[in-house]
């Protein structure tokens, strides 16, 4: 079922997922999950063949599938394809923000420059994310957002280090979002991923999209961080975990 939105004649459509940072690992576990579950899925990556290729092997779950080229480090930029799609019938009624600069560094290492992008892609573009999203999700009633998080924001790592201050201010970031947004039943939270995710491990990222699905759907308190620590079950049912601090 669509919400109208008012404002602008658009409509959200809650069993429609965008994947910000969609790719191989997390984002492509996700997306085939919540394809197999009937969803309307939308893949925005940076570059065309990536997330090209990545739809072209979601063709077998049957699902309507779509693909968006965008770069999280370049947050005006996404602004402005986001508000494309968002003022579009049937948007995305869940985003999931999944973008994150991941390569090795060092604060003492780091230029200005270096400092800026990496907390555009961590951080800055889940937020403008979320408030292209959130006007959409306002008049509809509902919405869901996710922010993929990580353990470094529990345990920074000298040699990742714009990776760690970017996991840290992104559950921060949830949090706040999470409260200014409660009133309009738009749901918010990270969800920390306590491990190194790999196939075969127990942060398989099948797993973790199960997680996922797993949060979304389930009818319990909502929380502004959620946890995956690679146990055998869930390690926190809803309304039963620490609530992000």
């Amino acid at each position: 079922m669509s919400h109208s939105d008012p404002l602008n004649g658009a409509t959200i459509d809650p069993r429609r997922l965008l994947i910000i940072g969609a790719g191989p690992g997390v984002g492509g576990s996700l997306a085939r999950r919540f394809a197999e579950g009937g969803y309307h899925v939308t893949l925005l990556a940076r570059t065309a063949d990536g997330v090209r290729k990545l739809a072209e092997g979601l063709v077998d779950t049957g699902a309507v599938l779509d693909t968006i080229t965008a770069d999280a480090g370049d947050p005006e930029g996404l602004r402005a394809m986001l508000s494309a799609l968002y003022a579009r019938d049937h948007a995305p009624g869940l985003l999931v923000y999944n973008a994150a600069q991941g390569a090795p560094d060092s604060l003492m290492g780091s230029d200005v420059r270096d400092l800026h992008h990496a907390y555009d892609v961590d951080v800055v573009g889940a937020v403008v994310a979320t408030q292209v999203a959130a006007p959409a999700m306002r008049a509809a009633g509902r919405g869901t957002v996710l922010f993929t998080g990580g353990g470094f924001a529990d345990h920074p790592v000298p040699a990742l280090a714009t990776l760690s201050l970017g996991k840290a201010a992104l559950r921060s970031a949830a949090t706040i979002l999470g409260a200014e947004l409660a009133e309009d039943h738009i749901r918010v939270a990270s969800v920390t991923i306590a491990g190194q995710v790999a196939p075969g491990t127990p942060f398989n990222p099948d797993r973790i999209a199960e997680r996922f699905w797993q949060i979304v759907h389930a009818d319990g308190d909502w929380q502004s961080e959620f946890r995956f620590e690679g146990t055998s079950g869930f390690d926190d049912e809803l309304g039963g975990g620490a609530d992000g601090m």
